[in-house]
């Protein structure tokens, strides 16, 4: 999903620009687009609508019309105004965690520093510690970083992961309070290679999140974890895949389950049989207006659009507007 990532890089390097003139709120709004974005189980140009984009959290009026400004031209006139006023942070270097646009910046200029190699082989040979606002340990823990993105364009065989993918999942089902877990994406549609790794949990209560989180930290095979707040926790395994848990409540269960496992041409043409009943398909459930029509479980929406339930391994096909004739049912 390239048109995703370059779109999540440009509103990262936004974000940096912006937060080199002190602007508030607004690098976190473009940050947090960005993540959305990354997270989206499909390619953003099969969107292409703004009302659609607009749909998703994290994606208003102004974020929509700066990805189809994009997908439309291959540039943001904004960022480009950013860029000439101040100058560029290579977007590469915003993808590195921990590094920051001052840091960025100081290397650029100190260092000649554009991309994750220029920074992994200048930390690697110790250039970074004397620098001002580094030291030994803040030169170790980029550079630890900057291989992680480098990590995350490499897609592991399915025999490489399945046997921590069962660990994680065993060890969530005996978290109290932790009703249902299971890995989505790739990996539940049984294909041979998976770039990242999806798991959705219903917990009881909020507040088994943290129980969650401590449970996932304290296993040898997580390396390192990045991120988690009341919906998603985000880390790195020893393998270096990176790993989401994505935390639903209890009647969202399979439109969740449904949108994170894919892929994206199965959910584009479920979206559009909900489109032609005058109905709206997400994550969050099957909606006619504000009426949810279903949500609980995937064979639910299956049932309501008018479709025998199928197997996740075979979610590969274009489902017709007139017919399912074809489908691997």
């Amino acid at each position: 999903m390239e048109n995703n990532r370059r779109i999540a890089q440009l509103f990262r390097q936004m974000a940096a620009l912006l937060d080199e003139q002190g602007v508030a709120f607004k690098p976190a709004a473009y940050r947090r687009a960005a993540q959305v974005l990354e997270d989206m189980p499909q390619d953003v140009s099969k969107i292409a609508d703004k009302k659609a984009l607009m749909g998703y959290p994290g994606i208003g009026e102004a974020m929509a019309s700066k990805i189809l400004e994009y997908l439309e031209t291959g540039k943001i006139a904004h960022l480009e105004k950013l860029l000439a006023e101040q100058g560029g942070i290579p977007p590469e270097l915003m993808e590195i965690e921990d590094l920051g646009p001052k840091r960025a910046r100081q290397l650029q200029k100190e260092l000649g520093i554009n991309t994750a190699a220029d920074l992994i082989k200048a930390a690697e040979a110790g250039k970074l510690r004397d620098l001002p606002r580094f030291s030994e340990i803040m030169e170790a823990k980029i550079l630890a970083n900057a291989k992680r993105v480098k990590e995350r364009s490499r897609r592991f065989a399915r025999s490489e992961v399945v046997k921590d993918v069962e660990k994680i999942l065993k060890t969530l089902r005996t978290v109290a309070g932790v009703e249902r877990a299971e890995a989505a994406g790739s990996y539940r549609r049984e294909k041979e290679t998976i770039g990242d790794l999806d798991i959705v949990v219903v917990a009881a209560d909020p507040e088994k999140i943290a129980e969650v989180s401590h449970a996932i930290a304290a296993l040898p095979i997580v390396r390192h974890v990045v991120a988690h707040g009341g919906t998603k926790l985000s880390f790195d395994l020893t393998s270096g895949l990176r790993t989401d848990i994505r935390f639903v409540s209890r009647g969202q269960w399979g439109s969740a389950l449904l949108y994170f496992t894919g892929n994206k041409d199965h959910n584009i043409s479920l979206r559009r049989k909900a489109i032609e009943r005058g109905w709206k398909l997400n994550e969050y459930g099957l909606f006619n207006g504000a009426k949810i029509v279903a949500s609980k479980e995937e064979v639910d929406i299956y049932r309501s659009l008018g479709l025998p339930f199928i197997e996740p391994k075979d979610r590969t096909a274009e489902l017709s507007s007139n017919n399912t004739d074809g489908l691997p049912f």
